[in-house]
Order: C-alpha cells, then sequence, then structure tokens
C-alpha cells in the first residue's frame, strides 16, 4: 500500500502544481512542482525519501526519452549530426574532463577519481528540464534546435566517464583504452540497439495492423511498453538504454506518416495517451526532485559550517566554468549553428546559460554506491549536495535572464495561426477537388467538414443573395436543357416552372422567372417534336400500372436533382476565390442537404471515412512543407499539428 500512496501523492502533487501554475504564469512550471515536491517531505510516508535511480530512469525517464525521440525535428537531427556529435560527445567529455581537474584543484581533500565522477554527473544536460524553462519564451530556432539534439545525447558520454571515474576509484587502477572502448560500446551500441528494435517494433505493429489487431486495447498497451522493453534489453547488453530508447524513438516518429494512413483512430487514441503520460511523467519527475532535496539537505547539515560554504562555493564556481565552457565552445564556432558564420555574442551566451541540468544528474549523484570496504562511501553526501546546488543554479538563472533577454512565446500570433491555418485547409480542399473521381456528395461533405476548420469567418449577405440568384439560373439551364433533350416530361417542367413564379423568394428576379416561364411553355420547333415523342410514348403506359409510374417520377426527380447538383456545384466551384470561400460554403451546403435526401448511397459513410483521412494528410504534409520551407516557425507548426490532431479526433469521433 506504501508504494500505492507514494504514486497517488505524487500524481496530486503534480495536478496541484498545474493548478497553480495556470493562476500564476510568469514563474516557471518547473518551480511550482519543486516546491509540491518539497510540501510532501512533510508527510511521514515521504520524510528522509530516498530516490531508487534504476526504477527512476527505466520507470520514468525511459518513456519520456522515447517520446521524445518520437517528436524529434529528424530532418533537422539530420542535417546537424556533426552539431549533435560535437555537443553531446567532444563537448560532453571536454567539459568533465576541464570540471574534474578544476574540482580537484579546489578541494584537494576529495580524490581526484571521485571528482572527475562529480564532473561526469554534472555534465549531462536534461531535455526536460530545459523545455520547462524555456515554454514561456521564444527562443532562436537554432539555438533551441541545438539545445535539444545536444540534451537527448548527452547522458551516455555522462553515464561512461561517470561509470570509469567510479572503477577507477574502486579498483585503484584507471585504462584510458578500456574507457574509450566501454564509451564507444556505450554510445554506438545503444543507438544500434535502438535502431535495430524500434524497427523490429515498428514491423511488429505493422504486423498487427496488417492482421486487424489494431484496437486500441492492444495498440496502445504496446507502444507504452515499448520503451521499457528496449532500454532494458540495451541495459542488459552492456550498452546505453536512454540512447536506445532515443532512437527507437526516432525510428517511430519516422514511421508515423505511414501509421497515420492505416489506423487513424487508434493513432489518435495512442498520440492522446502518450501526451497524457508524458505530461504526467514529466511533473513527476521535478516533484520527485523536490522530494529529495530535504533529505540531501539534512544528510549535510552535520558537516561544519565552513565546509558546507566550501561545498557551496565549489558548486558555483562548477557552474560557472562549465557556462565558460560552453560560451566558448559556441563562439570559437566548435559547434556550427550557422553554415558561413560564427555565433553571435547572444547566441554563444545562451548555449552557455542553456545548460540545464534536472534529475537525470540527481539520479546518477544518488547511484553512488552507500558502502566501500566495509565503511560509508568517502564524500557521497558532499558529492550529491553540490550535484544538488549545482542543479537548482541551472534551474534559477535562465528562468532569471532569458525572460530579460527574449521575447515572451505568444502561442504563434493568433492572426499568423489563423492565416496558416486558413492556407493548410484551402490546400487539403483543393488537393481533394482535383480527385474528380470521387462522388460530389460525398467530396462536398468532406469540403463542409474541412471548412469549419476555419475560425473567425462570417459569410456575407448580400455575397450569398447575389451567388443564390446565380445558382438558380443554373438551376434553369439545367433544367430547359433536359428539356430540350426529352429526358424530362413536359408536365415536369410546366409544374417547376409555376412552383418558380409562385415562390415569393429572392432567389432570381421576376424577370429571370418569365424568361423561365416562356422557354417551358413556349419551346423550338425540336424541342416540341421531341416532346410530343416523349408523350406519345407516355401514353401508351397502362394507367393500372402504378407501380412502374412511381418509379418513372422517381427516376426523372433524381435525374433532375443529379443535373442540377452537379451543375450548380462545377459553377460555384468556378467563382469561389478567398474572398467569397466563406459564402460559397453557405451556399454549398444548402444543396448538399437537399441532395442528401435522395442520397441513398449505403457506401457513403465508409468513402467519406478514407475521405477525411487523406484531407488531413494533406494538412499534416502542408505543414510539414510549410516547415521545412522555413515559411513557418516550430512552435507554430507545432499549434498547427496540434489543431489537426485534435479536429481529426473530433471528426472521427462524431462518424
Amino acid at each position: 500500500m506504501d508504494a500505492f500512496y507514494l504514486v497517488a501523492l505524487l500524481i496530486v502533487a503534480t495536478i496541484v502544481s498545474n493548478m497553480i501554475y495556470t493562476v500564476f504564469p510568469k514563474i516557471p512550471l518547473t518551480f511550482y512542482q519543486i516546491g509540491c515536491g518539497f510540501l510532501l517531505t512533510l508527510l511521514p510516508i515521504f520524510r528522509n525519501y530516498s530516490l531508487y535511480p534504476e526504477f527512476f530512469m527505466v520507470g520514468i525517464i525511459a518513456p519520456l526519452m522515447f517520446n521524445d525521440g518520437r517528436n524529434t525535428n529528424v530532418s533537422h537531427l539530420g542535417h546537424a549530426f556533426g552539431l549533435v556529435i560535437s555537443m553531446a560527445v567532444y563537448l560532453a567529455i571536454f567539459t568533465a574532463t576541464a570540471i574534474g581537474i578544476f574540482a580537484h584543484t579546489m578541494m584537494t581533500l576529495i580524490p581526484l577519481s571521485l571528482c572527475f565522477a562529480l564532473a561526469a554527473i554534472v555534465t549531462p544536460t536534461d531535455s526536460l528540464a530545459f523545455s520547462s524553462i524555456t515554454e514561456n519564451v521564444q527562443l532562436p530556432e537554432n539555438v533551441a534546435g541545438t539545445l535539444e539534439s545536444e540534451s537527448l545525447f548527452n547522458d551516455a558520454s555522462g553515464i561512461v566517464v561517470f561509470n570509469l571515474a567510479l572503477s577507477s576509484f574502486l579498483t585503484g587502477q584507471f585504462s584510458f583504452s578500456k574507457g574509450l572502448v566501454n564509451f564507444l560500446i556505450s554510445f554506438f551500441g545503444g543507438l544500434l540497439i535502438g535502431l535495430i528494435a524500434g524497427l523490429i517494433f515498428v514491423k511488429l505493429q505493422t504486423f498487427l495492423v496488417n492482421k486487424s489487431m489494431d484496437t486500441t486495447s492492444v495498440i496502445v498497451p504496446f507502444s507504452l511498453m515499448t520503451p521499457f522493453a528496449i532500454y532494458l534489453l540495451s541495459e542488459h547488453l552492456g550498452c546505453s538504454g536512454i540512447l536506445a530508447v532515443v532512437a527507437a524513438g526516432i525510428v517511430y516518429g519516422l514511421n508515423q506518416s505511414r501509421l497515420k494512413l492505416t489506423t487513424t483512430n487508434v493513432r489518435l487514441v495512442t498520440g492522446a495517451t502518450w501526451a497524457i503520460v508524458s505530461n504526467l511523467l514529466n511533473g513527476i519527475v521535478f516533484v520527485l526532485l523536490g522530494v529529495t532535496l530535504p533529505t540531501v539537505i539534512s544528510n549535510i547539515i552535520p558537516l561544519s559550517t565552513t565546509l558546507i560554504l566550501e561545498l557551496g562555493g565549489l558548486a558555483l564556481a562548477i557552474y560557472l566554468l562549465m557556462g565558460l565552457i560552453r560560451f566558448c565552445w559556441a563562439k570559437f564556432n566548435f559547434v556550427k549553428l550557422h553554415r558561413k558564420k560564427a555565433p553571435s555574442l547572444k547566441e554563444a551566451f545562451l548555449i552557455a546559460i542553456g545548460g540545464v541540468h534536472g534529475t537525470i544528474t540527481l539520479s546518477m549523484a544518488l547511484s553512488l554506491p552507500l558502502s566501500f570496504s566495509g565503511h560509508a562511501f568517502p564524500y557521497r553526501n558532499q558529492l550529491i549536495f553540490v550535484a544538488a546546488i549545482v542543479i537548482l543554479l541551472s534551474l534559477i538563472v535562465p528562468a532569471l535572464i532569458l525572460p530579460q533577454i527574449l521575447p515572451t512565446k505568444t502561442n504563434g500570433d493568433q492572426a499568423s495561426f489563423n492565416h496558416y491555418r486558413t492556407e493548410m485547409v484551402n490546400y487539403s480542399i483543393a488537393k481533394i477537388k482535383a480527385q474528380e473521381s470521387i462522388p460530389l456528395a460525398d467530396r462536398n461533405y468532406v469540403i463542409d467538414m474541412l471548412a469549419s476548420q476555419k475560425q473567425g469567418q462570417n459569410a456575407d449577405k448580400e455575397q450569398i443573395n447575389t451567388i443564390l440568384n446565380q445558382t438558380r439560373k443554373v438551376e434553369i439551364d439545367a433544367i430547359t436543357n433536359l428539356l430540350a433533350a426529352g429526358k424530362i416530361p413536359q408536365s415536369v417542367a410546366n409544374r417547376i416552372s409555376r412552383r418558380m413564379v409562385m415562390t415569393p423568394d429572392r432567389r432570381g428576379s421576376f424577370l429571370t422567372k418569365l424568361r423561365f416561364l416562356f422557354r417551358v411553355r413556349f419551346p423550338s420547333r425540336k424541342t416540341r417534336r421531341i416532346k410530343r415523342n416523349v408523350q406519345s410514348v407516355a401514353d401508351r403506359f397502362d394507367p393500372d400500372l402504378n407501380s412502374k409510374l412511381a418509379e418513372q417520377k422517381k427516376a426523372v426527380r433524381k435525374l433532375l436533382e443529379e443535373t442540377i447538383y452537379k451543375q450548380v456545384n462545377a459553377y460555384l466551384d468556378d467563382i469561389e476565390t478567398g474572398e467569397n470561400t466563406t459564402a460559397v460554403a453557405f451556399v454549398r451546403n444548402g444543396y448538399n442537404f437537399r441532395h442528401a435526401r435522395l442520397d441513398t448511397n449505403d457506401n457513403s459513410d465508409d468513402l467519406r471515412n478514407q475521405l477525411l483521412i487523406q484531407a488531413f494528410q494533406y494538412e499534416y504534409s502542408y505543414v510539414a512543407t510549410a516547415f521545412k520551407n522555413q515559411q513557418i516557425s516550430r512552435s507554430l507548426s507545432d499549434q498547427l499539428n496540434q489543431s489537426i490532431t485534435t479536429d481529426q479526433m473530433f471528426y472521427m469521433e462524431q462518424e
């Protein structure tokens, strides 16, 4: 029961912090989560709480990193492979080496190997902490992409250096060649295992889809269990589990476009489930940080005040030195933010303070052994305390500085969002219209659905009346042409003309109605000859065959409706522009409603679902192309994709 209460209270703390953040959004959500975690330690169940690093890494970090990999911009990552290696490997190893030597120089009583272990602990940056801190500010695209890519892959570098330093302290031996081999195996082995395992799991999911086993009760649990299985497999083989789940997540991201076309409803449920799980786990991460800090502080209190101040000073010095190293690394163009020029001072400074640390650093510190040779592990509490101070500094400093030097994120500028949303919908509608083989009723149904995505557009009444007058003329031409071709009897045309003349509406002038009446009552010679033939044939019908007459009337009515519907839609397509699209949609919807009364096609629902899926795919493609061509920012791209997903979920649920 204790485990249940622990998890339940962590979830409650996450929910409460989110509620507080909605009221006071100026402070980053991370600090509310840490604060709620700190308050949890007032409860007996959380007193002297200690984080279990192995459970934390596999149970929380693995699914979060897998989800980050799924949502990674693969095209940016492919173009920035050299940048990733520079930041996640070269910079990480250089930083760990420099910080280790510096820490030993500052506090010679701590062995050099443990100083390197400390340096490795504070080297990895945290993508979750970074995302939380920068949630409300607009980072330059190249800087944001660089920091996100670094935080996804530099964990392995820190973990390998940490294990090497710890092994050196425990055995008293150091082997550079062995450490290099371990690093290569851990880093590239993790990537390879993740890529292979990711492909295997994608193939398995595709197999389930092909065998019609793609239900939510199968695919959703399968997707959620994937990162746990891959992480444990990679760790069992002696490679980096974190890199394995990131690589597997990227593989899943590459295959999303194919899965969207085959299992849309299940994909929507899976996406919503992952969004809930990732948001919840992300909050729990920082709540756990807040829960763990009091234990770290209580362990350091028995030490002398002088030593505590020295350790605090060491943590501050380490943080400043790491910032200086990162600044120089960027300024001297070891990381190429631009192809032809060095980064500006501002960009280098953002790279420097953007190295945010979080619970991955804390979990590495807590993984230090409790004992060594039958005694307490030396300097364990001191190292954990220094790591905790570095984490807090890396969170507080950018939270204070970034809002002062960067513009506030404005949710993509609503006007710009509305503009590109309209362009996106228009693109999808144009693609659907280009498919001439689609039945008009089904095509218009999908177009109406897509048009409803546009917001803030009111139809102009004058435009509607003008279009209705013109469509009435199109109807008249369609009826008279059918009459002239002998496809409808004179009696039907007479009845329609009388109804039209007597109807007191504004859809057509009185002169138009009289002209129509004249064309029906006084047709040309050719039309009269055809009419007589039709009438003579009609006179031969036996009056007692009511069923046949009823079928004939039904066929004529259907012919009239189909012809008018087709010609009116052709006219509406021809006149539609960006200025009158709302009025055209209003008029088209009226004709769709009238036509639906005669449309009894049982296959329409399936076809319309397929067309909707296809239309949403066109919208996704538009957003991807616009982002690739740098027409829209990543933030706006995310908003548009989120709006498509939301609309897709809503529309498909109505079916």
